[in-house]
This record gives structure tokens, sequence and C-alpha cells, in this order.
């Protein structure tokens, strides 16, 4: 199967915002930056987590002014690129988020009406609304980070250092730039600027980067540092992009049998070694398979669950009906991560489970249809809602 692109169909998250009383010159510097950003973002197959709503001005009496917050500038891009061909993004589910509100929307300001209504009917747009009425900034927040696999943001204030925080939390890499914007509603405690310094002193913290690449975390923070806006532009995004490249590819954990006393073993072995593997490897994960994969904890218990908490999606094979494959299951749905249920064909499901998705594979199909099966399935339910909101 190929071998996927360093950003392949991973979504980066892109947020910030700058200070009326910044020069304007460096809030342009920013909007050119995140603009060049977009371009190589979505060049080497990765999607993009937005906001839409309205867009203050620095100076509403100026012609031309630049944007205290970046979301417009980059759905301009995302148009303006998709227009000259199709996106190499590997999925069959949008390259793009955007996580809104009812309020929000009908604060689009009429200039970027004819680019919203575009992009919705341009299929690139995955419209999440969190619920009717509300217009909490804690909640869109939430939302957006259920969907990011790394954080880059720049400027800003506390909704910036909210999103961070919640990135950290689920072990996601978030990327702060040095730039000194502010923050638009003048909050916060120094944005990205302040996070930049305590990344590169401690960039284990903040960066997840794969197992080759883990003692340069600083280097390539510090390669990636735009000198507070006097740095060519084209330098900061290639280093942006050798950083964004050096990341760990998210984690695919497997929920399976592993008994090998048990008669069904040795099929279930074979599907996840010949199908489910191939099929991970190509779509951006890497697995985690505890009897199989080398362990951090002393106690496995403690592992399992820990390991599958900070996953960004769960393989679950209930081939032969294992208690401990059904609680690991249902952890898996309660704290919201993506879950692709399988089994043997003729597997009888529980009740409540069988109103779940499940792709149920055949021993005897060849193994380049049974992977082709699987990808498919994956694609069309990798991208469900949560069970819990």
């Amino acid at each position: 199967m190929p071998t996927p692109h360093s950003l392949f169909g991973r979504y980066i998250h892109l947020a910030g915002s700058a200070n009326r009383n910044r020069p304007a010159a460096l809030v342009c510097y920013a909007h050119e930056l995140l603009r060049d950003l977009t371009i190589a973002i979505l060049a080497q197959g990765g999607g993009l987590v937005l906001f839409a709503g309205k867009e203050p001005l620095q100076d509403e009496a100026v012609a031309n002014s630049p944007a205290l917050t970046f979301d417009w500038t980059i759905l301009e891009t995302v148009d303006e690129v998709t227009s000259r061909g199709k996106l190499p993004w590997p999925h069959t589910w949008p390259p793009i988020v955007v996580v809104t509100s009812e309020k929000a929307t009908s604060e689009i300001p009429q200039k970027r009406r004819a680019l919203w209504d575009r992009l919705l009917g341009s299929g690139l747009l995955r419209v999440d609304y969190i619920q009717p009425g509300a217009r909490s900034g804690a909640l869109l927040r939430e939302r957006q980070a259920q969907f990011g696999t790394v954080f880059v943001c720049m400027g800003g204030g506390t909704g910036v250092e909210h999103l961070a925080d919640l990135y950290q939390s689920r072990q996601r890499p978030v990327i702060p730039l040095d730039i000194d914007l502010g923050a638009s509603r003048d909050d916060g405690i120094g944005g990205s600027a302040r996070m930049h310094r305590e990344a590169m002193a401690n960039p284990n913290s903040f960066l997840r980067l794969n197992p080759q690449r883990a003692a340069s975390g600083a280097a390539l923070l510090a390669a990636a540092s735009t000198q507070n806006g006097s740095k060519e532009r084209s330098k900061v995004v290639g280093s942006l992009m050798q950083l964004l490249g050096a990341i760990d590819l998210p984690k695919a954990f497997y929920i399976r049998m592993l008994n090998e006393q048990l008669p069904e073993f040795p099929m279930v072995e074979r599907f996840f070694r010949e199908i489910v593997d191939p099929v991970i490897e190509s779509i951006g994960y890497r697995r985690i398979e505890m009897g199989t994969d080398p362990t951090e904890h002393g106690f496995i218990n403690a592992e399992i669950f820990e390991r599958l908490h900070y996953s960004e999606l769960a393989i679950a094979d209930v081939t032969g009906l294992r208690s401990n494959c059904f609680i690991e299951l249902g952890y898996a749905l309660g704290h919201q991560i993506p879950v692709i249920v399988t089994a043997k064909k003729e597997t009888e499901l529980p009740f409540d489970q069988d109103a779940i998705p499940c792709h149920f594979w055949n021993p005897d199909t060849d193994v380049e249809t049974s992977q082709l099966r699987l990808l498919e399935f994956i694609e069309r339910n990798i991208g469900r809602p949560s069970l819990v909101a």
C-alpha cells in the first residue's frame, strides 16, 4: 500500500489573533505567513481546522486595514488553491473542518458571504455547529480540539492559551510561533510568544516528535522562528514544514483478542498482520498493540488505558466476544476516540454493540480484497460524530 506524506490526511489547526496596537506591517506579515503556510500544508495532503464568524479589522476607518484574526485569510487561500486543481487530500471526507455557531455565522461580514457560500457548495468543508443558541468560545475550542492533530498558533490571548491546554491534555503537539502580535481582545498572559519561549526551554512538553527526531525539538523550533516578523516568510514556512514533518504519527490503538490459547487467535492474528497493519500504515497512523509493541509501564492494565486514552484512533476487533475488548471499546467511545469496529464473519454481536457499524471480515477472502474492503469501511466511518458529545 502507498506510503503517506508527512501530513497525510492530518488536520492542522491554525489559530491566533493580533492586537489593534501592533504595527500594521507586523499584522500583514502574519497574514501572509499563514497564507503561505496554508498553501504548503494543502500541497502536502494536510487538512485544516478553522473557525468562521466575524472579521474585526485593525482600523475600521482605514481601507484595506488588516484583520485582527486570520481564519478568513486562510479560507480565502483554500478557495484560491482549490480553484487551481484538486487537493491531494487522501480521504473521502472533507479536508477543511470549520467549527462555528449560529451566532458566529450570522456575523460573517457581507464581503465574505460569497466566499462562504462558494466554500459551502464546494464539498471541501465539514461544518460543525455547537448547540443551538450557544456562543461559548470554550465550547467552540473544545470541539475544534477533537479534530486537530497539531495546533499551530500565532499571537492570541486566552482563547489560544485554552486551545494549547486542550491539545497538551491530549498529548498532541502545539507549535507556538514567536511573533509578538498580542491578542485581539487584549487578554491572556502572552499568547504564542510566551508559549514559544516555554517551548524552547522544554520542547518535549509541546512537541511529539518521531523517535528519530526526538532530540531535535528545540533546534527545529529555533529554525522556525519568525524573529518577530523580520525573517523571510519562505524560510519560516520551509522550517515549519520540516517541523510538521518531524511530528510523530498519530496513534491507532488495537483492541483485540490476545490469548494465543483461544481457537480463533490464529485467524485474528493473521487479520491484523496482513490486513489491519498495512491499512493503518497507509492512512498515516502508527499502531499500538499491547503484548506486541514495547511497553512503558510495569503494570500492563494501567498502560492499556493510558495509551488508549491518548490515541487518535481505536481499531476494536470483537471476534470471540472477549470481555476485556468490550471494556476497552466502551472506554474509547466514552472518551470520544474515533473507533473502527471489526469482527470475523458470523460473529453474533450483543444488542448494544450491534447498533455500531461493524466491518465483518472473512478469513477466506484474499489479502488485497480484504485490505481494500477494510480501507473503504474506515473511510466511511472514521468521521462519524462521537456517541458522547
